[in-house]
């Protein structure tokens, strides 16, 4: 006597094959579908399963890969028992079944079952291995070919979705999972299925699914963002869907990986801070406008300068607030205003303006407007200003002291010199650095003695012009004498910007060079010193280590024969 397991939806087919069996002498036990089988299978371990394959919940398909990968069923002997053998054979003889009877008129099929359980007594099932006993008896069926082919194409289309979905039923075993699911879970299906759908979780999560679960209605139910649970260490949303018809009801549970937008969001949210750090920490007033040129925020830097409290500020006009004078007669007309123009046109801008503080007291500021632009959309501009007054009334002091050079109406040797003094003892006082920049331009002697000292001139005043705007208004640009000038840069963004410096002032001379009606190829050669608050020098010192530098630059342009002349 042997003890059989029977998986068949069909109650008439059930009947009839339990019956057949117990009159052999066997015990026969029972399952509707393959979860029920599953559930059996946990505490009794049968010697044969016969299985049909077209069943509700956990068909006979997925049942016969549960038992093969389960190495306690390793000597279960599987017989599936299925009316769709002929339209379905290579599928089926690729299921890891023992043997396979085609399902018929019972009369018929009487005798397989018997031979089938004659070769397990013998020990000689293995003849019967890929073969179908009983197909000579029946035909194929083109609509069953057609659903099995329909069935395929769901199941390939319910695995290649990038949601995980499952199906359970109302008493939370699952059935049904796709392999987003699997892959969310961690689990192998065979592992999966006929497991609890809440016991995938743990504590207060696995909790909060119970009682949902205990109170689903027909109506969907989701587990969203602001609250999603942890499923093998991701964060999901879940969305239910409850099923129910006159035969079935269950549930399907749509899970979405939250993780790797928790991480993006987080990731963005340290940015921002960081952004929001940096914007605090700034000395230079910073804030942002919209298109219509109205003020989105404003750091403490620019707070500070202008006395405003941040609602004041935020939402208001730029050109009423700060960028205007408080007599009508001197507003600056709004389309005309140089700073809100680039939230208009998306073009930089850099210059001085002036600015008005809360109590109606201008300052002069030097200021710089970025457009902020985003899939080619102008979607306003983010200004930069720091105030100036003390730049313009050493400015001031410098003019009245005739400390400029006539010619190229820089700085002279003694305008430079003097503000120089000045901004190392701001830099010692403030403990920052300097960059100095030592220029010479090559070969003036052969543009006077073959062109011309009016030439020359000229190109003197060319070259001042070109540093001028190379260099920011910030930074102190000066002709000591000659052929030579010198740029000190006041900026803390120069200092680890020199590379860049350079390479602008280059691409400015290869520009001005590409002109065909020049009489002359404009050369600089280029020296950097830099001045360091906490080993300070004097700026003789200092113009000493650029100059050198500058000479390397220019003895190496000599001996490679770039940017030269013959003298």
């Amino acid at each position: 006597m042997k003890t059989i397991l029977v998986v068949d939806n069909h109650p008439v087919v059930l009947k009839l094959l339990v019956e057949f069996l117990k009159k052999l002498g066997h015990k026969v036990i029972t399952a509707e579908d393959g979860l029920a089988a599953l559930e059996v299978l946990k505490k009794i371990r049968p010697d044969i399963v016969f299985t049909d394959l077209i069943m509700p919940n956990i068909n006979g398909e997925k049942l016969c890969q549960v038992i093969r990968s389960r190495p306690e069923l390793k000597l279960l002997h599987i017989i599936i028992y299925s009316a769709t053998v002929l339209e379905d054979e290579t599928n089926i003889l690729n299921l890891g079944a023992d043997a396979c009877i085609a399902k018929g008129p019972f009369k018929n099929t009487e005798a397989h079952i018997a031979t089938v359980i004659e070769h397990i007594d013998n020990g000689t099932l293995h003849e019967l291995k890929g073969k179908i006993l009983g197909g000579e008896d029946l035909y194929k069926r083109h609509i069953t070919s057609e659903l099995l082919f329909s069935k395929r194409h769901y199941e390939s289309i319910f695995n290649s979705m990038p949601e995980g979905v499952m199906e359970f039923t109302l008493d939370g075993k699952i059935f049904h999972a796709n392999a987003a699911a699997l892959a969310l879970c961690g689990l192998r299906e065979e592992d999966l299925l006929a497991s609890g759908f809440p016991e995938l979780f743990t504590g207060t999560h696995r909790e909060r699914l119970h009682t949902l679960l205990h109170a689903l209605g027909q109506a969907p139910v989701v587990i969203d963002e602001t609250e999603p649970l942890l499923l093998n260490g991701k964060m999901v949303t879940i969305h239910f869907l409850p099923i129910r018809d006159e035969s079935h009801a269950f549930i399907i549970a749509i899970l979405r990986d939250l993780t790797e937008k928790i991480a993006t969001t987080r990731e963005l949210e340290m940015m921002r801070r960081q952004q929001e750090r940096i914007l605090n920490a700034v000395g230079e007033g910073i804030f942002g406008l919209d298109t219509k040129g109205c003020i989105t925020f404003a750091n403490p830097a620019a707070l500070a300068l202008l006395d405003y409290e941040p609602h004041e500020l935020v939402g208001s006009s730029l050109q009423t607030i700060v960028h205007a004078c408080k007599q009508e007669e001197d507003l600056c007309p709004d389309k005309e205003c140089p700073i809100r123009a680039v939230s208009q046109d998306g073009i930089m801008r850099k210059g001085t303006e002036t600015f008005w503080r809360k109590n109606g007291s201008p300052f002069p500021v030097r200021f710089t407007s970025t457009p902020i632009v985003e899939d080619y959309t102008i979607l306003g501009a983010v200004v930069a200003f720091a105030d100036i007054t003390e730049r313009k009334k050493m400015e001031e002091r410098l003019r009245e002291s005739a400390m400029t050079d006539e010619l190229t109406c820089l700085f002279n040797r003694r305008g430079f010199m003097t503000l120089a003094d000045k901004l190392i003892k701001i830099s010692v006082r403030d403990k920052t650095d300097l960059l100095l920049i030592y220029v010479d331009f090559d070969n003036l002697k052969w543009i006077n003695d073959s062109l011309g000292h009016s030439v020359g001139d000229q190109a003197l005043i060319e070259a001042a012009t070109l540093l001028r705007d190379t260099f920011r208004l910030a930074d102190v640009v000066a002709r000591l004498g000659g052929d030579e000038f010198v740029i000190l840069c006041t900026d803390n963004s120069a200092l680890g910007n020199q590379e860049t410096i350079l390479n602008r002032l280059s691409e400015n001379i290869e520009k001005t060079n590409r002109l065909t009606t020049r009489q002359y190829r404009l050369s600089l050669s280029v020296g950097v010193g830099r001045y360091e608050h906490h080993a300070p020098c004097s700026i003789d010192e200092l113009l000493r280590r650029a100059d050198q530098a500058m000479y390397l630059n220019k003895e190496d342009k000599k001996s490679r024969h770039q940017d030269g002349y013959e003298q």
